[in-house]
C-alpha cells in the first residue's frame, strides 16, 4: 500500500482546491440571498405584461416616493431599487436576461436605475393614457407585432409624459378614441418610457401623431372633429350610393348573398351622416353592404319601397327592422346582433369532428371555447361570413369539462383550430374577430401544432422520438415569445415539409417545460434524430430556416480527438483548416454559431480549405492538449505548416461577423491578384494588351476588406480571361490620385490597349461590388480563351 505524506503537494493542492470550492459556494449563496427579486420588488407575478408592469409600478411610485416618506432614512434607496426593477422589466431583452441569468446577466448591458422623477410627476404625468380602454398603450414589442406587422390602420400618438402639449391634446384624442372605436385602432407611445422605439419612427417632436401602415404624420388641427375626418379618409370602406336605377338590382336581388343596411335621407326625419355611414361600412366589412339613398332625387323609389327617412336594415331584399339610433357603434351592434350566432357542440358531434379530422377531412374547424351560457360576444358573429372555407363551432366547457380538460382550454375565450393533419393549434393574440379570422386563414395551411405532454410522453415529441420537431417553448405574457410566434409560423410555411413544427405554452405545459430544463422564454429547441440543439439566432423566419437547414444538412465539420489528429495535425501542405473551439454552455459561443455556419458555406467551393469546430465539454482532452483556455478560440492552420507541426493563427479581432471571418481566412490563401505600384502600373496594365481588372483600396477601409474576399473570387474565377490587380492607395496615393480615384473601394477594367496605343488612366469605372455581378460584366466583354489543339498525326 502506497501512503502520501501530509506535506506531499498533492494533497496540499486537492485541500487548496476543496477550499476555494467552499469559499465560492457560500459567495454564491451570500450573492443569491442579497439579490432583490425584481418581480417581489413591484408586487407582480412572473408572467406579468408590460402594461400588468407599468401599473404596479405607478402604484408603487405614488406610495413609495421619497417625497411622500420624509420620515424614512431607507426611502431613497428603496425607491433605487423599485426604479431598477421597473426599467429592467419593462424592457424585452433586458427581462429576459434577467429571468435567464439575474442581475448577474444585466452587468455588460444596464447601467440605468440610478434617477427618478418628483411625486407629482408620476401622480400626473406618468402613463397619461395607461388607464384608457379604448387607447393601447404600445411598448416596442407590441408595436412591432401589431403595428408594424400587419396592415390594420392605425392611428398613434407619440408623447412625452413632460410635455404640456401632450396634456392639451389627451382630451381630444380621448373622444377620437370613443369615436372611431371598431372603426380603426388607436395607439400611444409614452417615448420618456419607450425612447428606442420612438427613435427607430423618427419621432423628434411631441406630440407626434402618426397614421400607419401609410407611416402619414397629421399636421392639421387638434381638435376631434379635424383629427376623426382626416382618420376617416384612411379607411377603405365602401358606402354604395343607390337610386332608382340600381336599388332593385342591389338590394332586392334573389342572388344577394349579404344583408344591406340603407339611410334613407327624406323630410320628417334624419339619415346618418356620411361620415356614420364609413364607420359603419368599416365596422360590418365583409359582412352587410352599407348603402345611401336620396329621396329628395330619388321620390318615386321610395314611396315605392315605402319609406320616407329613417335606417332600415334589409335581409333578403326585405324589412327586418328599423334603426332609429344615429350612433354608428350602437347600430353596428345592433345589426351584428342580427346575424346568426354559432351553433353549440354536443359531445358526440365534437368528438365526430376529431376522429374525421384525425382521418384526413379536407375543411377545417375554428372552434370557439366558452364558459356557460352567458351572452356570447356579438363580435365573433362575424366570422362565418368572413371565413367560408373553414367550418365554425362553439363548445361550452361548463357541459363538456372532459373534452376542455384533455385540450388543456383554461382561458375564456379561447380559439382552437383542429387542422387536416389531426393536431390543433391555440390561438395567442387580441380576441377581434378580424384577428381570429386572419389567425385561422393562415393556421388552417400551416404545419403547426400546439403540443401536450402525451406528445413527449409516447415519444411522438422530443429527445425520444425518431421524427425531426422544431419546438417553441413559450409563455404567452412574453412580448419576444409574442414577437416570434408569428416568424416560427412562416419558417413552419416554408420548412414544413422537412420538419414538425410545435408549440408548448409553458403557462399551461409547466411540467414538461421543468422536465426539459426550460428556465428563459422562448427557448426553441430542434430536436433532430433524438439530438437536442438550441436555437440561439435572431428571431427571423429566414434565420430559422437557415438554421433548420445547417442543422439538418451540417456545413460546419464536427471534429474528435482521432479526426483532428488524422485530418489536421497530420494534413497535407496546401490544406488550410479553420476551426471554432467551443462549449455549449459559453454564451459568445453561442452567438457566434450562425456566423462560423455562413462562413463554412461561403467557402464550401474554395480549394483546399475546410471550416470545422470542437467542442471542448465532449473533447477535454484535445482541447487540454491544444492549450484552448477560453470560448470561443478560433484558430487557422495554415497551408504551408509542416506535417505534425499543429501551427496555427488565431482571430482576435472584434468583429465576429461572416464577412470579417472570411476576409481574415483570405489572408492565408493563395492568391491570383497581383500587388501593382506606381512603376509598374503603366507598364503591366495601360500599355499592355492584356484585360486587367483592378482593385483600388485603402488597408483601414472597413468594407474593402469585406470586399477583398469577393474580388479573390473574381480573379479565381476569371483565370485566363483577365488579369486581376489590386492598389493600396495609402503606399501609392500619386497613382491613385492620377487615376482619379477618390472612393474606396474603386474597381476599374482595363480592357487592353490596341494597335500601341497605351489605355486611359481612368480605364472604366464599375460601379457594383458583387463578385457574380461583375464576373457576368467581364464575360460579356471578353471572350473566353480557346485552347486549340494539334493533330500530331
Amino acid at each position: 500500500m502506497e501512503f502520501i505524506s501530509i506535506n506531499n503537494p498533492i494533497l496540499r493542492n486537492a485541500r487548496l482546491l476543496r477550499s476555494l470550492l467552499v469559499l465560492c459556494f457560500v459567495w454564491s449563496v451570500i450573492v443569491l440571498v442579497s439579490a432583490e427579486d425584481f418581480y417581489k420588488l413591484l408586487d407582480i407575478p412572473r408572467s406579468a405584461t408590460t402594461k400588468e408592469i407599468r401599473k404596479a409600478f405607478k402604484k408603487l411610485a405614488v406610495t413609495k416616493h421619497p417625497d411622500k416618506n420624509l420620515d424614512d432614512p431607507d426611502a431613497h434607496d428603496q425607491f433605487l431599487k423599485i426604479t431598477r426593477a421597473y426599467e429592467v422589466l419593462k424592457d424585452d431583452d433586458l427581462r429576459k436576461k434577467y429571468d435567464t441569468h439575474g442581475e448577474e446577466g444585466l452587468k455588460e448591458d444596464f447601467h440605468g436605475g440610478r434617477r427618478y422623477e418628483s411625486w407629482k410627476f408620476y401622480q400626473e404625468e406618468f402613463g397619461i393614457y395607461d388607464d384608457d380602454k379604448e387607447i393601447i398603450t404600445l411598448s416596442r414589442s407590441d408595436f412591432e407585432q401589431s403595428v408594424e406587422g400587419t396592415d390594420d390602420v392605425w392611428f398613434v400618438n407619440f408623447y412625452s409624459s413632460g410635455c404640456s402639449h401632450c396634456h392639451d391634446l389627451a382630451p381630444h384624442w380621448r373622444e377620437v378614441a370613443r369615436e372611431l372605436e371598431g372603426v380603426i385602432r388607436i395607439g400611444a407611445v409614452n417615448c420618456q418610457d419607450d425612447w428606442q422605439l420612438c427613435r427607430m419612427q423618427g419621432i423628434r417632436s411631441y406630440p407626434s401623431l402618426i397614421m400607419y401602415p401609410a407611416k402619414e404624420k397629421y399636421h392639421g388641427e387638434r381638435m376631434t372633429r379635424a383629427m376623426v375626418k382626416y382618420a376617416l379618409k384612411q379607411v377603405k370602406a365602401t358606402v354604395v350610393d343607390l337610386w332608382s336605377g340600381n336599388f332593385d338590382s342591389l338590394v332586392n336581388n334573389p342572388d344577394n348573398d349579404r344583408p344591406w343596411l340603407i339611410t334613407f335621407c327624406g323630410d320628417g326625419g334624419d339619415c346618418l351622416t356620411k361620415s356614420a355611414c364609413i364607420k359603419l361600412a368599416a365596422m360590418l366589412e365583409e359582412l352587410v353592404n352599407v348603402g345611401k339613398m336620396d329621396c329628395h332625387n330619388n321620390e318615386e323609389m321610395c314611396t315605392s319601397v315605402g319609406v320616407e327617412y329613417g335606417t332600415m336594415y334589409y335581409e333578403s331584399g326585405q324589412v327586418v327592422r328599423e334603426r332609429g339610433c344615429l350612433f354608428a357603434q350602437e347600430i353596428a351592434h345592433q345589426v351584428m346582433s342580427q346575424l346568426p350566432d354559432v351553433a353549440v357542440m354536443d359531445k358526440k358531434t365534437f368528438q365526430d369532428i376529431e376522429k374525421r379530422l384525425k382521418k384526413g377531412q379536407k375543411r377545417p374547424w375554428l372552434i370557439h371555447f366558452v364558459e356557460g351560457n352567458a351572452d356570447q360576444d356579438i363580435e365573433y358573429r362575424k366570422l362565418p361570413g368572413m371565413l367560408s372555407d373553414i367550418q365554425i363551432g362553439r363548445v361550452d366547457c361548463q357541459l363538456m369539462r372532459t373534452e376542455c380538460n384533455d385540450l388543456h382550454v383554461i382561458k375564456f375565450p379561447s380559439f382552437l383550430v383542429f387542422k387536416e393533419t389531426g393536431g390543433y393549434e391555440i390561438y395567442y393574440g387580441r380576441m377581434t374577430a378580424h384577428d381570429v379570422a386572419a389567425f385561422a386563414r393562415d393556421s388552417a395551411v400551416v404545419k403547426v401544432e400546439s403540443l401536450r405532454k402525451e406528445d413527449f410522453r409516447d415519444h411522438r415529441v422530443g429527445p425520444d422520438s425518431s421524427d425531426t420537431w422544431f419546438v417553441d417553448f413559450f409563455a404567452p405574457w412574453c412580448p419576444p415569445c409574442m414577437k416570434l410566434l408569428p416568424e416560427f409560423r412562416k419558417a413552419a410555411k416554408s420548412y414544413g415539409e422537412m420538419v414538425n413544427f410545435g408549440t408548448v405554452d409553458c403557462t399551461i405545459h409547466a411540467d414538461i417545460c421543468q422536465m426539459y430544463n426550460i428556465h428563459s422564454y422562448p427557448t426553441t429547441i430542434l430536436y433532430n434524430a433524438s439530438v437536442p440543439l438550441q436555437y440561439h439566432g435572431h428571431h427571423r423566419a429566414s434565420d430559422l430556416g437557415e438554421f433548420i437547414e445547417d442543422t439538418l444538412k451540417p456545413p460546419v465539420l464536427s471534429l474528435d480527438f482521432n479526426s483532428f489528429e488524422m485530418l489536421v495535425r497530420q494534413k497535407d501542405e496546401g490544406v488550410i483548416w479553420i476551426i471554432d473551439f467551443y462549449a455549449s454552455w459559453c454564451g459568445p459561443c453561442q452567438q457566434l454559431a450562425p456566423e462560423w455556419r455562413r462562413l463554412a458555406k461561403m467557402l464550401k467551393d474554395t480549394k483546399n480549405v475546410f471550416v470545422a469546430q470542437v467542442e471542448c465539454q465532449k473533447e477535454a482532452m484535445l482541447c487540454r492538449q491544444e492549450n484552448v483556455n477560453s470560448y470561443p478560440s478560433l484558430r487557422l492552420y495554415p497551408a504551408d505548416s509542416q506535417k505534425g507541426s499543429g501551427s496555427f493563427f488565431t482571430y482576435n479581432e472584434w468583429h465576429r461577423d461572416a464577412q470579417s471571418l472570411r476576409a481574415w481566412a483570405f489572408e492565408f490563401l493563395p492568391s491570383k491578384v497581383e500587388t501593382l505600384r506606381y512603376h509598374n502600373f503603366h507598364q503591366k496594365v495601360l500599355s499592355s494588351s492584356t484585360p486587367f481588372i483592378v482593385d483600388f483600396y485603402a488597408p483601414w477601409c472597413g468594407p474593402c476588406q469585406v470586399f477583398k474576399p469577393e474580388f479573390e473570387k473574381i480573379a479565381e474565377t476569371l483565370d485566363g480571361r483577365v488579369k486581376a490587380g489590386k492598389v493600396n492607395c495609402d503606399e501609392d496615393r500619386y497613382l491613385c490620385q492620377q487615376a482619379g480615384v477618390s472612393a474606396y473601394p474603386t474597381v476599374r477594367f482595363y480592357k487592353g490597349a490596341r494597335k500601341g496605343m497605351a489605355q486611359h488612366m481612368y480605364g472604366q469605372d464599375i460601379d457594383f461590388l458583387d463578385a457574380d455581378q461583375i464576373i457576368r460584366f467581364i464575360k460579356g466583354r471578353i471572350p473566353a480563351v480557346q485552347k486549340t489543339t494539334h493533330d500530331e498525326l
